[in-house]
């Protein structure tokens, strides 16, 4: 069962792109990025969108950039994850029309035309498919002001509503968002945040039988299917948390785990320990959601 997470977190701490002393007052800086949900759920079907906001202040334009893979920590484009390989034949399927920022929902906004950026990048580190091209996920201003721009003292809020939204023919795992703002002079400020992108796993056919002393837990995992040609795939060498809660307790203690085969099953056998609740639970990755089963009394 998927679980999209949708709690409001601020990912990071802004920064201007070189390091320099805490500007004066009104001079041009990013105090911080934020994307809500700041860790989305894809499933089989449907979209997730995301609202960034980018609080800064001595600035006449700001624009965001959405872009598969981690932050920079030399260079100027975010690339994939040191170490980890894409998974095959993932084919994506771009949707349609460029982003643009959503228009202001506070009092007395200041809200001129708006347009879009648009922009085409390969793929960054995706082997083959290299060549096949994905518009940059984007948000922008135009005429040095926004369409939603919130002030408070000397800082604004810069909100932007990208019109396309996240799915499973996004690459999953690591994302960077770059914001980047320009004042009347030319000079630019950048900051980066991070959100992880994760594809839905679930937990399913759970069963828990008693023997003895000790109780057998079974089940299959699956995966969004990272090919695409079905809804969900057997997730195999994946470790899955065994769980109990005792009657009248709102605790739940790993009391053991399994692997998952090659076709998503596991099965562990585990002390039992009086009567209550048992379920298995994922704990996900960077990739994958986590899950936890219906429980089963015993």
């Amino acid at each position: 069962m998927m679980r999209p997470l949708l709690a409001t977190l601020v990912l990071a701490t802004a920064t201007t792109a070189a390091a320099a002393p805490a500007p004066a007052s009104g001079d041009l800086a990013v105090r911080s990025v934020e994307v809500r949900p700041s860790d989305p759920v894809v499933g089989p079907s449907g979209s997730v969108r995301l609202v960034v906001d980018v609080v800064a202040r001595g600035a006449d334009r700001v624009s965001v950039v959405l872009e598969p893979g981690r932050a920079p920590s030399g260079g100027d484009e975010p690339g994939e994850e040191p170490g980890k390989e894409p998974e095959p034949g993932v084919t994506p399927s771009p949707p349609s029309g460029d982003a643009v920022p959503v228009p202001s929902a506070s009092p007395n906004p200041v809200v001129p035309p708006g347009a879009a950026l648009p922009a085409t990048v390969p793929l960054p580190g995706l082997g083959g498919l290299a060549s096949a091209a994905m518009p940059r996920v984007m948000g922008a201003s135009r005429n040095g002001r926004p369409v939603r721009r919130i002030s408070s003292g000397e800082w604004e809020t810069w909100r932007f509503l990208p019109d396309k939204p996240l799915s499973r023919w996004y690459p999953n795992g690591p994302w960077t968002v770059t914001a980047t703002a320009v004042n009347a002079q030319g000079e630019r400020a950048v900051a980066r945040a991070e959100f992880n992108l994760r594809r839905a796993t679930e937990i399913e056919g759970l069963k828990v039988v008693r023997d003895g002393d000790d109780v057998r837990v079974t089940g299959t995992l699956l995966r969004v299917d990272p090919v695409g040609k079905v809804d969900y795939r057997p997730f195999a060498g994946q470790r899955v948390r065994i769980q109990f809660r005792p009657a009248g307790s709102s605790h739940w203690k790993t009391v053991g785990e399994a692997v998952t085969r090659r076709d998503g099953w596991f099965s562990a056998r585990v002390r039992a320990d009086g009567e209550g609740a048992w379920r298995a639970e994922y704990p996900g990755t960077s990739r994958y959601a986590a899950d936890a089963s219906p429980r089963r009394e015993v």
